[in-house]
Formats: C-alpha cells, sequence, structure tokens
C-alpha cells in the first residue's frame, strides 16, 4: 500500500508533463495571418497577440513553454499559415523567420525611386529613409565617400523586412555593394574610384544598350579631358527631382536650375552618382572606348548617334 501511494505523485507528474508534451505538440489549422512583433513586447505580450489573432489556442502553454526554453523572440513582422502547435510558433519567432518582401531596384533607379519604392512596399516611410540617405555624416559613419548614398544600392533584387529602419536597409544594400561591386571599381589613369561611379552612373542613364556604354563613357571621358562642359540631360533631370520640380519634361526654363548636378552650367562631374548602375556600366567606364567623338545624339530615345565636331553634332540634331 505504502509503495502505491508513493507511485501515484510520481504517475500524476508523468501524467502532466506528457499532457503538457502533447498539448505544446498538437497541430491546428492557422488560415494565412500576418503580424507584428514589436521590439520590446514581452512574452506575456507576444501570447497574447498570439492568441487573438488564433494562431495558437492557449496562451498561458505558450507562455510555459517560451520559459522552459529560455530563449529569445526576435522582434519582426511574421505570416502563420497551415497546421501548427504552439512549439512550432515559438520555433518560428525564435528562429526569426519573417515573411519577408521581395524588393528589386533597377538599374537607372535613383535614391528617390528607391525611397518611394520602398514605401509602396511597405517596408519603410520613405521620408524616414530620405532623412538618412541624403545625410552626408551617414555616410562617413558606414566608411563611404560622397555626401549621399547614391549609388552605393546596387540594381537587384533583395528580401526586405516589412517596417525596417533606414540602418538597417543601408547595410543590407550595401552588404551587396561590397561583395559584388567594389571589387569591380577602382581608379584609371583620369578618374578615382568614386569619379568612376559617378560616371557609370552618367552611362546607365544615357543609354541601355550594351555596345554603346563604352562609346557613352569615352565622350564623357574626353569632354572631361578638353574641360568641357558634360552637358547630360539626366544630371538637369536630377537636379529638378532633388529640388521637387521634376514633372516630367525638360524645358528651356528648367535646364537653367542652378545645381552642381547641372552639366550645362558647371563644368566636370556631378557631385555624387545620379543613380544606380549595373555592373556592364561600370567595366564600361573602366574599358571605354578610345575614340575621338565629342558628342551623341538620340533620334527615338534609344539608339545614339556619335559625332567628332559641333558642326556634324548640330547635322544629326536636324
Amino acid at each position: 500500500m505504502k509503495k502505491l501511494l508513493f507511485l501515484i505523485p510520481i504517475i500524476i507528474t508523468g501524467a502532466f508533463i506528457f499532457s503538457l508534451y502533447y498539448h505544446i505538440h498538437l497541430k491546428y489549422p492557422v488560415p494565412y495571418t500576418e503580424l507584428e512583433i514589436k521590439k520590446g513586447y514581452t512574452i506575456h505580450r507576444i501570447g497574447e497577440i498570439l492568441k487573438e489573432k488564433g494562431i495558437i489556442q492557449n496562451r498561458t502553454l505558450f507562455i510555459l513553454y517560451a520559459r522552459i526554453k529560455d530563449r529569445p523572440l526576435k522582434y519582426g513582422y511574421y505570416s502563420f499559415e497551415g497546421n501548427l502547435s504552439i512549439a512550432d510558433v515559438w520555433s518560428i519567432l525564435n528562429e526569426g523567420r519573417e515573411r519577408l518582401i521581395k524588393f528589386t531596384i533597377v538599374p537607372g533607379d535613383d535614391l528617390l525611386d528607391i525611397g518611394q519604392k520602398l514605401e509602396n512596399k511597405g517596408i519603410i516611410d520613405r521620408s524616414s529613409f530620405y532623412s538618412y540617405v541624403f545625410n552626408s555624416e551617414n555616410t562617413k559613419k558606414m566608411g563611404l565617400e560622397g555626401s549621399t548614398f547614391e549609388g552605393y544600392f546596387p540594381p537587384e533584387t533583395y528580401y526586405l523586412r516589412k517596417n525596417s529602419e533606414p540602418e538597417e536597409l543601408v547595410k543590407n544594400f550595401l552588404k551587396l555593394f561590397r561583395e559584388k561591386y567594389a571589387p569591380v571599381i577602382k581608379k584609371t589613369d583620369i578618374l578615382s574610384p568614386y569619379q568612376v561611379m559617378i560616371v557609370a552612373s552618367l552611362v546607365e542613364k544615357e543609354t541601355s544598350i550594351r555596345e554603346e556604354k563604352p562609346l557613352i563613357a569615352g565622350v564623357i571621358i574626353n569632354r572631361l579631358k578638353k574641360k568641357m562642359k558634360l552637358q547630360i540631360d539626366p544630371t538637369v533631370i536630377y537636379a529638378l527631382k532633388l529640388a521637387g520640380q521634376w514633372d516630367g519634361n525638360l524645358t528651356k526654363k528648367n535646364m537653367k536650375i542652378d545645381s552642381l548636378y547641372n552639366t550645362y552650367l558647371y563644368r566636370g562631374l556631378p557631385p555624387t552618382p545620379i543613380s544606380s548602375f549595373s555592373i556592364e556600366s561600370l567595366e564600361a567606364v573602366l574599358n571605354f572606348a578610345e575614340t575621338d567623338f565629342l558628342y551623341f545624339y538620340s533620334k527615338d530615345g534609344k539608339r545614339h548617334i556619335f559625332s567628332r565636331t559641333y558642326l556634324q553634332h548640330l547635322k544629326n540634331i536636324k
């Protein structure tokens, strides 16, 4: 009898542990549900949200399991769907398996374009993004040359967190830049590495045709050597965009905008790149065509006609 009495607590404890294990691993169907776990949320608050959203059936069991595991749950934006147990949900949050948003920067996108696209995707408010990327203190902090991050965000596809912080996004973009683009960039006889980036952005905005890119780069190099104004329309457009004056049309009036980016007014290169650029454009600058062309003109906005003299250039325009 005494032996039986001794076994009863063990049996009860074992049954409790088995029941706990069973219910923690019991799977329930969860319809597609999105939610945000914000930084600073307690386990109690997380359990409350999960229960409210129908992702878990028992808040107390979730909290107990989280206490037993004693490992942090990561904040972020998550999606849940399918047959899930409390243990499954805890693992997703512990491993930070967030719902990431596919985001693509295309060649020629500038920081203003990128900010608008990020906002459209719900990744970040564009004003917060602009405040960060157009701040020279932040470029210095990242060890970069230039007063803005223009040109440092490669045209690639990324997977980003919803409601990201500006610095987090910048580090994400820069990681790829440092891995893939920085090793390619080097100085030339007349250009520093940063100037190579600037010219690559000009080439990117002038043409998407592969075989034309070294020719466009060659014309820019030739004009720089001769100290001629570059007179590149996309630099004026960029100046207008920065000033909030771009409406899609270049007029005689807005071509006179007083900005260091306006290469019709100021000699030399603009202060920073004017857009993102492809590896192809970067390599076109590093391997520019050595010609005596000084002018180019496009009748259809695609292919260009190149000329050596201003007289020939005027004939091409007509």
